[in-house]
């Protein structure tokens, strides 16, 4: 590119202060932040003080006007954005170094979005490790670097004016970055996985909210899946009667890609197996939800269990 992209951060923080706290923390440490925009769209304003360092100059914080609704909450801060890049983080992540001089840099290339890998911040808690092979898996390391399939969820970089191309459906588009990037796919867009940016997330750690995670997550996934691409009737009523069989092919993947990475020992996997085809039955039962009523009740209990349900951390 002959210019250097301008840059915004966008961070969506809720009730959970003290995680929220660490994640912007973690992006104003970053190298290079000094020239940088930083958005953090608190949907909890007036309950509590403004995080620390919302002070900074380079930070704005905003108030949405939908606070019950995870993917417009994002696209506020992206219409609000001045940079030619957005950058999303999770206020459950916390950047590693060199985070965001990695994902700036990346977009050297023709590429539409750019993605971390991920690290777990919390694999000695409860389930963490299980969940952590079903949702970042694909991008905890080792991961290779170069063009992808996909991203890692909620914490990728876009093109800004590829978002701002969806108009008034970018909300429902940035509820799941899976149906996005794959609608961006549609359109030519390319995807790139970034190994020098680094992010570490912390996941569920008790069987219920690992139900739960994938339950609400994959209620607004399938009905925006089925919107944004257009299902017709037969699509929906073949994908509703083949459901039962997709823990068990997603379970055959994960096992391989277990057996590739190592990320979970046999001594942790084996006896937590029926909790792993519980929480993959448990995002089956989502769609089937999203596919029958649509994403609008989905999309609430996603973005209250997302941003306020607890995370605890190694040693708490």
């Amino acid at each position: 590119m002959s210019e250097t992209p301008s840059v915004s951060v966008i961070l969506v923080v809720a009730h959970q202060r003290a995680r929220a706290e660490l994640a912007l923390a973690s992006v104003l440490a970053q190298e290079g932040v000094d020239e940088v925009e930083i958005l953090v769209v608190d949907s909890a304003a007036g309950a509590y003080p403004p995080l620390p360092g919302c002070d900074q100059p380079r930070v704005r914080v905003l108030i949405p006007p939908n606070r019950e609704d995870f993917g417009e909450m994002k696209a506020e801060g992206v219409r609000q954005a001045t940079g030619d890049l957005v950058l999303f983080i999770e206020d459950h992540v916390q950047a590693q170094p060199g985070w965001l001089k990695a994902l700036a840099k990346a977009f050297d290339g023709p590429w539409v979005a750019v993605g971390a890998q991920v690290e777990n911040a919390n694999p000695h808690v409860g389930l963490s490790p299980i969940v952590a092979l079903v949702n970042y898996g694909l991008w905890a390391p080792p991961v290779d670097r170069g063009e992808a399939d996909l991203l890692a969820g909620n914490n990728t970089a876009y093109r800004r004016e590829a978002l701002l191309a969806y108009g008034d459906t970018l909300g429902s588009m940035l509820v799941s970055d899976t149906v996005l990037q794959w609608h961006l796919q549609s359109r030519g867009g390319r995807l790139f996985v970034e190994t020098g940016a680094v992010i570490r997330h912390l996941n569920p750690t008790t069987l219920r909210n690992c139900l739960l995670a994938e339950f609400y997550y994959h209620w607004p996934f399938a009905g925006v899946r089925a919107e944004a691409f257009g299902w017709s009737f037969w699509q929906t009523l073949r994908y509703l009667v083949l459901s039962p069989v997709i823990p068990w092919l997603r379970l055959r993947r994960l096992l391989k890609l277990n057996a590739q990475k190592g990320l979970v020992t046999s001594g942790k996997l084996i006896p937590h197996l029926p909790h792993l085809v519980l929480i993959l039955y448990s995002a089956v039962l989502g769609q089937v939800a999203g596919l029958i009523s649509g994403p609008d009740r989905g999309v609430i209990l996603f973005t209250e269990f997302e941003l306020n349900s607890p995370r605890p951390a190694d040693g708490e």
